[in-house]
């Protein structure tokens, strides 16, 4: 898997754009906050990124219809390497003192990332030989994790010692190391990469095109079953943002704040953990993925209730850990299940409808969840997020014939 050079470019040259997406964020934040003394000012940078991402996954299909995969994502990132230069610009010069136009680059940067990050999990098939693809997909997976835990703290340091100006500097060197990766890429697209375009015009066309997504999601009956799925785990795990964790640290388990972030780190560390596995076991789990599939919902649901009625600390860490390990095993056997049975040129569409799921569903959660830990307690949010992952498990269930490894073929592909 290494050996391909066109690979080995692409995980180099987006594990330096990770890292510099987080280096970005940090510095952003740190920036508004010793502007303002604010947290309204600093909380409004992940609800603008969520939004943006929302908005771009709805037209992403337009530009996935007119332009190549490879062309989008290098020119992508060389458009976010130079609006990250001109935010050091401003920042330089004193001209950023307006927040709106920080926010301003936060929107336009976030709005590039939904329409990249679809074709960054639909290359993966054009890189890699077809029984590599779960092992590829978990080598992306893990490394992005370890980068999660990582860039925060770095990040984090740097702007401590230094300041958010000298952080968003090593960002822009990342990033135009990226870019130039990105244009190195060898990549042969499909020649009917535009065979979905409408005969349309105008208005029609553009609802055509953004409806390109939604119809290749019901169609295919992976994609449809995985979206079904997502809304309600996407609702399920509201429980896990860092809000509801704050107050189950202070009310439930009646620790210090430090177990905040104990209990995040101990997930993304059961994620690179279950992401390792996932590489040295690749083969047997991609045999014997239609348990993992079926199974993860009711995993999950089971963890969660034990993580949301103990009052131990040490046992929240396992639980997180363990669920950590487990997203992990069900996350990467489903996109490789839905990389394998979508034709490549359909799958960013179908990918972006799967952000677009994620960002609804994490602004229902957020507020549902939080509105019912207030008025009834933390504990009956994590009743109705075990509640959300049974029906999943369910979902899941009834389709559990798909999942079977020894039935999914070439000739399955509803493209």
């Amino acid at each position: 898997m290494l050996k391909n050079k066109t690979f080995h470019f692409f995980w180099i040259g987006q594990s330096l754009a990770n890292f510099g997406d987080v280096f970005y964020i940090v510095s952003v934040v740190t920036y508004l906050y010793h502007l303002t003394s604010k947290a309204v000012s600093t909380a409004l940078v992940p609800f603008l990124v969520t939004m943006s991402l929302f908005v771009s996954g709805i037209v992403a299909p337009i530009f996935f219809e007119k332009y190549k995969f490879k062309t989008l994502l290098s020119y992508g990132q060389m458009f976010k390497t130079f609006l990250l230069f001109l935010l050091a610009v401003f920042l330089k010069e004193g001209l950023a003192s307006n927040m709106t136009i920080v926010y301003i680059f936060v929107i336009l940067i976030s709005f590039l990332d939904g329409i990249n990050n679809p074709i960054k999990n639909s290359l993966v098939p054009l890189m890699v030989e077809n029984e590599k693809i779960l092992k590829t997909n978990s080598f992306l997976n893990t490394l992005d994790q370890f980068i999660r835990l990582g860039a925060w703290p770095i990040g984090s340091l740097v702007v401590s010692q230094w300041s958010p100006f000298f952080l968003i500097n090593i960002t822009l060197l990342f990033y135009i190391i990226s870019s130039i990766l990105m244009f190195m890429l060898r990549i042969e697209e499909e020649e009917s990469v535009n065979k979905y375009s409408s005969k349309n015009k105008g208005f029609k066309k553009f609802l055509s095109s953004i409806s390109l997504g939604w119809k290749h999601s019901w169609m295919n009956v992976y994609a449809r079953s995985m979206n079904i799925m997502l809304f309600f785990e996407g609702i399920g795990n509201g429980v896990w943002i860092s809000a509801i964790l704050y107050v189950y640290v202070k009310e439930q388990l009646k620790l210090g704040e430090e177990w905040w972030g104990y209990i995040n780190s101990v997930f993304y560390g059961g994620m690179v953990i279950g992401g390792i596995l996932l590489v040295k076991f690749s083969r047997s789990v991609e045999k014997n993925q239609q348990f993992f599939v079926v199974i993860g919902p009711f995993v999950f649901a089971i963890l969660t209730l034990l993580f949301g009625t103990t009052t131990y600390g040490w046992l929240a860490l396992i639980y997180s850990t363990l669920y950590g390990v487990t997203e992990q095993f069900k996350f990467i056997c489903l996109q490789t299940i839905i990389q394998k049975n979508i034709k490549t040129d359909a799958l960013p569409n179908v990918f972006a409808v799967q952000g677009v799921i994620s960002s609804v569903t994490f602004g229902i959660s957020t507020l549902l969840l939080s509105f019912i830990a207030d008025f009834y307690g933390i504990k009956f949010s994590f009743y109705l997020s075990v509640f959300c992952f049974l029906t999943s498990g369910l979902v899941s269930y009834k389709y559990r014939d798909i999942w079977n490894h020894g039935k999914i073929q070439k000739n399955l592909r509803a493209f």
